[in-house]
This record gives C-alpha cells, structure tokens and sequence, in this order.
C-alpha cells in the first residue's frame, strides 16, 4: 500500500500497543516520512537499559533533537496557569486569547521550549513523545489530557506519542488513534495497525486493520533503521 502525505497539517496522533519498541519503531517511521527534522522527547526511568531492536539505543536521531526526560519533568505547571489572570493577559484579550495562552502555560517547561523554537521552513515542527504510559497519572482523565494537546497542536506541531500499555481512556482526544499488535522480534512486517480514529483528509480510514510491511514508506524506513546502527549505553535523564 502507497501511501500519500500522512499528515498535511498540525495534529495529534497516539500509537498504543504491548510492544515497546514497535511503538517507537512506528512513531520513528511516521515522524521520519513527514520531516527529517523531527524532535524526539522520551520518558525513561533512571539508568534505564535500552534493549536492542529499540530505534532509540542506535544512532539514529541525532543528540540535539533527542531529549531524554524523567516522568515528573513532565507534569502540567498549574501554578503557571493558576496565576491572576491579570498578571499575563491584557485586559481587552478574547476568551478563547485567554483560553490558549493559559493553556500554553500549563504545559511543561521543557515542551514550552520546544513550542517556542521556529519550526523548519514553512513545514509545522514534528514532535514524538515516547512512553505516554509514564505519566498518566499526571493527566488522569480526558480532561487533564485535552488542554494539553490542544495548546501542543495550536503551536503548529504534529504531535506523535506513543503508549506502551492497554489503550488509555482519553486516547480518543487524540486526533489519530493507531492500535499496533505485533512484535519487533517476531517479525515486525506482520504487525497489525488497527486504525480507531483518524483525520477525515488522512489516508487510513476507521475500522482498518493495516500490515505494516504494506505500509510501503514506513516499512522502508524500519527496515532501514534495522540495518543501520548499534547498540548504544544506557541514558540517563536530563534534568
């Protein structure tokens, strides 16, 4: 299967699954055929030990695109938003002005960052934040997880993250729902991308169940991230 542009505007898409390494193997395929400028966030535990078939223990992403964070740098910053209004805002502001730059300031200060760096060109930036399944509860409910991603896709970004867990209840917040079955190690081409929801101006259609060896571009590139690179050491997170 030929596929076209996968995302022709900013949005959000969540990749969930049992296998790790999958999931981040298909989020590296879709961030890869969309920008080769893409920027990687994953959440890892303390001197957590990357396992080889993971795309993130090769030298793939180059060091200043890949940020390496623990769980609790990525809590929302509601002291930020719960500050008087009148403190940040000029008082002849829109509600929905309001609205999102409160928004924006619940977020993380690592992701604010991001958010503030120009994306390349004329093209939205393309973001990718592994091991989702790290901070739910930081975003317990649809709710929590809805300003979020609102304030992350308004800023022009194509937002990809994965979740290696059973599929979260605030998934379908998410522009795009991917459902991934299927392992690294026992044959990723026979994978499974089961489409829960996606854009209407998208090439998957709901209800699908994808091969991702058909998947011809994202195919290409895992097979080709597969080849290339080693192993590397353990990273540790930033602080």
């Amino acid at each position: 299967m030929e596929l076209g542009k996968i995302f022709g505007a900013p949005g959000s898409t969540i990749v969930w699954g049992d296998d790790r390494p999958l999931l981040n193997w298909v989020a590296y395929a879709l961030a890869s055929v969309t920008s080769s400028e893409f920027k990687w966030t994953d959440i890892q535990f303390p001197g957590q030990a990357l396992g080889p078939t993971d795309p993130l223990s090769r030298h793939l992403i180059p060091p200043d695109r890949l940020r390496v964070v623990r769980a609790s740098d990525m809590a929302p910053n509601n002291a930020a938003a719960n500050m008087p209004v009148s403190a940040v805002i000029r008082s002849d502001e829109t509600p929905g002005n309001v609205e999102r730059l409160l928004d924006f300031l619940r977020l993380p200060a690592s992701t604010q960052r991001l958010l503030e760096t120009p994306p390349p060109g004329a093209q939205p930036r393309v973001a990718v934040l592994s091991n989702g399944q790290r901070i739910v509860a930081l975003y317990p409910t649809p709710q929590a997880i809805a300003p979020t991603i609102r304030a992350i896709v308004e800023a022009g970004t194509i937002m990809i993250m994965t979740f290696a867990d059973a599929g979260p209840e605030g998934r379908f917040q998410f522009d795009n729902v991917l459902n991934v079955e299927g392992s690294v190690t026992r044959g990723w081409q026979e994978a499974t991308l089961k489409v829960e929801k996606w854009s209407p101006s998208g090439p998957f259609r709901v209800g699908t169940a994808l091969r991702l060896g058909d998947l011809a571009p994202l195919a290409a590139v895992i097979a080709r991230g597969l080849s290339y690179g080693t192993a590397v050491p353990a990273v540790s997170p930033a602080r």
